[in-house]
Order: structure tokens, then C-alpha cells, then sequence
């Protein structure tokens, strides 16, 4: 027998199940009520109207549901009330807001919105009020997760402030989409984990759209602690056009319930973080593969990772403190490393480091790159080392604009040729 779901004549309403929107009254039954009307009719949309919902718990959204506010592409703040640089201003918010006030404390709580089978949050934005600019965040639990559930989705989305984002790990999500999803999470940005059937990430976009120009106490909590990308278990997932920018981390790979991860990265790329790519474990047999992408900030792979890490046709800008020791990258653990087709720039040249690239063990592959420094950074005299763990190693068809020395104390196979040196003595003179 073939069922087919019911068909509403129009989509549901929050405000036909009695929500105000005035960002006083509690709303969170009359969504709830919505939703599962919506549910019990065989699926389909809930709108949620331009206005304020004040949420006082949490929500679910059931498996075909659609909670869908007015945006049709991701929204920002559009400006603060008071003037700019008033670390008390608070900003204009437009469109369908949600705001969340549960879990004050605790990051293991029940999340804000948890998605179900086959369910969508599409255009809404999500705000916590009761965070402020000026002081380290209070923790809160995450805004969106996933039930354990396949198909959730996230499209057309704004996170302005919360402690975390997205949560399609701790239960796992399989065949995730998200497009399309814009914020400032403080701690945790998106985090993915125990996906076995491919999931879809494209242009999510971390950004400090809410701490920005406050001065205060939150911006430089997320600098120093936060997390926006973090990858576990998942095969052939799919990034696309995905970026953060001031994070303590960018994008980080981790050893999830199952394992490493499987993740192929596009367009995709950290700017303005300490440690842009860190690499904690990836699957063995697959690995991470990034390619067209931009990233400023520590590249570290460590030594426990196991799988292949792939940098194709990249620019890297180098470390933003040194750290870790090194310019741009700092290798260790079995897996292989490659870098092929990219350049390395380090733009921040006023810290100590002997080497851009420093490999302490395992196995890497540098060619067919251009090393853009040279004239005027002490780290480039020895561009690339080489340690004795080193199991093995390729370094060739390079171009240096400065030396192309390899400090090589490497007791594996290495092969080292057809590099070419000193062929710029400043590549950007002025006039």
C-alpha cells in the first residue's frame, strides 16, 4: 500500500496556535502546538511571521516538519541601537527571531531546537538576550540538534549569539544538509560526528557578526577558546564554501565514537586564527582533502593522526603568532601530508620561528608549490625540516623566491630535486 501524506490547503501558522511574537509572552506552546498539528496532518510547514517569540524551553520539530520563518537567504545584524562601539548596544534583529533563554549554565542541557526525521529549520533567526558583549559568555546548551535522526536539515539560518551552534554529532545525523548558515557561536560552532551516509555542508559562514566592536570580554573568550568547525566520524562528507574567521580554531578533525573522519573540503578555509587547521585524527584509509581553499593560522597535524591530509591548489598565509614554532604548518604522526599546487605566503613576519614548514614525523609530500617569502623573514633560511622520524618524504618541483634549504635529519626514503631557488629578491617592491 502507498501512503500519502495529507495536504494541507496553506501552511500552518504559529500565530493561528496563539503565538504573540511580541518578545514577552511565552510562545514556546503555541510553536509546539503548530508542529504537531502540522505532524498529524501528514507534514509540512509551519511559518513563522516577522516578530520576536520568546521561547522559555526548547522545541522539536517532527519528522516532515518544516519550521520556516521569512528569510530566503541568510540574514545578519543589521545595526546596534546605541552607536557603534557602545559595548552595551544590542542589535536590531529583523525577520522570524527566536529567542532562547534555557539552560543558563550548563552546556549539556536539552537543546534549543531538536530536529527529527526528515525535518527543517529554514529561515529564522535565533538570539540569545540575556548574553551580553561585555563579559565572557555564560555557557547554554546547543541551538540546533539532531535527534539521532537521518535528513535534518538547516537552511537560510542566523545563530547571532549562542554559546553553541549546531550539534549533528553527539547522536549523530545522517545525510545532513545545511546551506546557507550564518552566526557568531562563542565555544562550538558546527559539530559533526557518527554520519555513515554522506552529509552536505555548504556556505556556512562563522563570523563575529555580534561581538564585533564591543571591546569586550566575549570576542577575545572566542579568540582564545572557540571552536567553529569540529569533524568527526563521517564518510564522504561534502564542505563546501565554508569559512571562520577569529576563532581560537578553525577547523578541527577529531577521533569521533567511530573513528576519523572522511571529509572533502572545497572553497572552503579559516582566516585570522591561531590555529586554523588542527588535525587530531582523520579516517586512515581516506582522510581529509582540502582544495581551493584559503587559510591563515597554524596548520597542525598531529601525532596521532592516522589518515591523509591533502592541501590542493591552496594559499596559505602562515601562522599569526608562531606559536607552534613554524610559519605555516607543523607535521607529526604516521599519516601522510601533502601540499600540492599551493603557495605559502607568511604574511605575520615579527615572531620566531626557525622553519615555515616543520615535519617531526610521518610522511609528507610537497610539490609542484610556490614559496612566496624569502627577502625578509629569518624562518625562510631553512624553509622546510625534516625530522629523524620522518618515515618519508617527496620535496620537488618547487619554486622558492628565497632559499630552498631542507634541514634534513630524516632516517626514511626522502627525495629531494628539481627545486628552484632564489628567483625573486622581493615580490612585492614598491614604486
Amino acid at each position: 500500500m502507498l501512503f500519502v501524506p495529507a495536504v494541507t490547503a496553506r501552511a500552518l501558522s504559529v500565530r493561528d496556535s496563539g503565538a504573540k511574537g511580541n518578545g514577552i509572552a511565552d510562545d514556546t506552546a503555541a510553536f509546539q502546538k503548530a508542529m504537531d498539528k502540522c505532524a498529524r496532518q501528514g507534514g509540512g510547514i509551519v511559518s513563522v511571521p516577522t516578530g520576536k517569540y520568546l521561547i522559555k524551553t526548547h522545541l522539536s520539530v517532527p519528522g516532515g516538519v518544516t519550521l520556516e520563518g521569512t528569510w530566503r537567504a541568510p540574514a545578519t545584524v543589521q545595526k546596534y541601537h546605541k552607536i557603534d562601539g557602545d559595548p552595551t548596544s544590542e542589535p536590531e534583529l529583523t525577520g522570524s527571531v527566536l529567542l532562547a533563554v534555557e539552560g543558563a549554565g550548563s552546556e549539556d542541557g536539552t537543546p534549543f531546537i531538536m530536529l527529527n526525521r526528515n525535518s527543517t529549520l529554514k529561515g529564522v533567526t535565533i538570539f540569545y538576550p540575556n548574553q551580553t558583549r561585555t563579559d565572557p559568555p555564560v555557557a547554554y546548551p546547543w541551538a540546533v540538534a539532531s535527534s539521532g535522526a537521518d535528513n535534518c536539515s538547516i537552511v537560510d539560518v542566523l545563530l547571532v549569539n549562542p554559546y553553541q551552534g549546531v550539534d549533528f554529532g553527539t547522536r549523530g545525523a545522517g545525510r545532513h544538509f545545511i546551506r546557507n548558515l550564518y552566526g557568531q557561536p562563542l565555544r562550538r560552532g558546527l559539530f559533526v560526528d557518527c554520519c555513515l551516509d554522506v552529509g552536505r555542508i555548504e556556505n556556512v559562514h562563522f563570523w563575529p557578526f555580534w561581538s564585533v566592536g564591543s571591546g569586550g570580554g566575549t570576542g577575545k573568550f572566542v579568540k582564545e577558546k572557540g571552536e567553529a568547525f569540529i569533524f568527526g566520524r563521517s564518510d564522504w562528507e561534502y564542505v563546501s564554501n565554508c569559512f571562520a574567521i577569529s576563532y581560537s580554531i578553525g577547523m578541527r578533525f577529531v577521533g569521533g565514537k567511530e573513528g576519523g573522519g572522511n571529509y572533502l573540503l572545497t572553497q572552503s578555509g579559516a582566516d585570522c586564527c591561531p590555529v586554523a587547521v588542527l588535525v587530531d585524527e582523520t579516517q586512515p584509509h581516506s582522510g581529509v582533502s582540502f582544495s581551493n581553499s584559503q587559510i591563515f593560522g597554524d596548520i597542525v597535524v598531529k601525532d596521532t593522526n592516522h589518515g591523509m591530509v591533502r592541501f590542493t591548489g591552496c594559499g596559505l598565509f602562515g601562522s599569526m603568532t608562531g606559536a607552534n614554532g613554524v610559519g605555516v604548518a607543523r607535521i607529526a604522526g604516521p599519516g601522510r601530508v601533502s601540499f600540492d599546487n599551493c603557495h605559502f605566503y607568511a604574511i605575520v613576519r615579527n615572531f620566531k620561528a626557525d622553519n615555515l614548514i616543520r615535519v617531526d614525523s610521518g610522511r609528507v609530500s610537497i610539490t609542484d608549490s610556490l614559496f612566496i617569502n624569502g627577502w625578509d623573514a629569518a624562518y625562510n633560511n631553512t624553509p622546510i625540516y625534516l625530522g629523524p622520524d620522518v618515515i618519508s618524504a617527496i620535496i620537488a618541483n618547487n619554486e622558492f623566491y628565497g632559499k630552498s634549504t631542507v634541514e634534513n635529519h630524516a632516517k626514511g626514503r626522502v627525495v629531494i630535486e628539481n627545486n628552484v631557488a632564489e628567483t625573486q629578491t622581493n615580490p612585492f617592491p614598491t614604486h
